[in-house]
């Protein structure tokens, strides 16, 4: 059976003079933040990225319900791709605000190809907000970039608030940051699932688990699969994942100084993560604008110190825990 999409001519302006609003939306510093789709095709000259929605969709689901992604259309599919073998496609999103006390700074929502598509892949592994964040700023280039050539061409059929096809070799692009599939070596492995050959012609699809990935130890958290159909489609299967409960607000008990040396230390329960945050140097509430500082901790039950070096003038500290 041959695919019912046909290749499309592709011209998009990145270089004119002529601006507009865009259309394309995307948001991170939100928390959820946004999530996005990539789609594109080996050899191929156009890329697919979509804006699926905030994060949250994805928890909200019953386990083992099954919902169809509407947020792009056959003719920009058909726009992106000739034919559905050699297509890779890849969801991704990440967090850049400290706000949400669930999905710290440094979050990361990313699939994981599986190789059958009836065993599911091994969960992807968290690390610090600091192995995370090399491809956090990846990610959210990705769609800051989209955004930013959908304000340089007119809105139409293949440039919307939710979807753009772009060229294959835009520089901010979709292709330009994730690479390989790993985004240039800054992930723990490969987020695309590419069609085989002979997946046109077939009924199986390709499935990519998703998973959160919270700075912090262990393995990540499964919310279910994207399953990418021979006939163009994507729907997504919940597991049924919740966020964690929230870890007890840690009390600072101690700080001391030595020198250019700061010692904070506080309570802990077993298994969570605390990182050290610092305010601007005016005190602001904000909690987007505080600064993690020193090496994140683990939780042991007890009272546990970040140690943390300073010019010597005042500052304002606080610790946040994550599950």
């Amino acid at each position: 059976m041959k695919s019912p999409f046909l290749s499309t001519a592709l011209v998009l302006l990145a270089g004119s003079a002529s601006v507009h609003a865009a259309p394309f939306l995307y948001q991170y510093t939100n928390n959820p933040p946004d999530i996005l789709l990539g789609i594109r095709q080996t050899g191929g000259s156009s890329e697919l990225v979509v804006n699926l929605g905030t994060a949250a969709r994805f928890y909200s689901a019953p386990a083992g319900s099954t919902f169809a992604i509407r947020e792009f259309t056959p003719a920009q599919l058909n726009a992106t791709v000739a034919g559905l073998d050699g297509v890779g496609v890849a969801v991704f999103g990440a967090a850049r605000s400290a706000g949400d006390p669930l999905r710290p700074a440094q979050t990361l929502w990313v699939t994981s190809p599986r190789a059958d598509v009836s065993t599911p892949t091994d969960a992807w592994v968290r690390q610090s907000s600091f192995g995370l964040g090399g491809t956090a700023a990846k990610i959210t280039s990705v769609g800051s970039g989209i955004a930013s050539l959908s304000s340089l061409n007119t809105p139409g059929a293949l440039n919307t608030a939710s979807a753009m096809v772009t060229p294959a070799g835009y520089q901010n692009g979709y292709g330009s940051y994730l690479g390989a599939g790993n985004f240039k070596g800054t992930f723990q492995g490969t987020i695309e699932g590419i069609t085989p050959t002979d997946f046109a012609a077939g009924t199986a699809p390709l499935r990519l688990d998703f998973y959160e990935i919270r700075p912090g130890s262990g393995a990540s958290l499964a919310l279910g699969w994207f399953d990418f159909k021979p006939d163009g489609t994507l729907t997504f299967t919940a597991a049924g994942g919740t966020d964690p409960v929230p870890a007890p607000a840690p009390l600072i008990t101690g700080i001391s100084r030595n020198a250019a040396a700061t010692t904070i230390t506080f309570t802990t329960v077993a298994g969570a993560q605390y990182t050290l945050l610092q305010s601007p140097a005016a005190l602001d509430a904000t909690p987007s604008k505080w600064t993690p500082v020193g090496t994140p901790a683990a939780g042991t039950g007890a009272p546990v110190s970040i140690t943390v070096n300073s010019d010597g003038t005042s500052g304002f500290f606080a610790v946040q825990a994550t599950p």
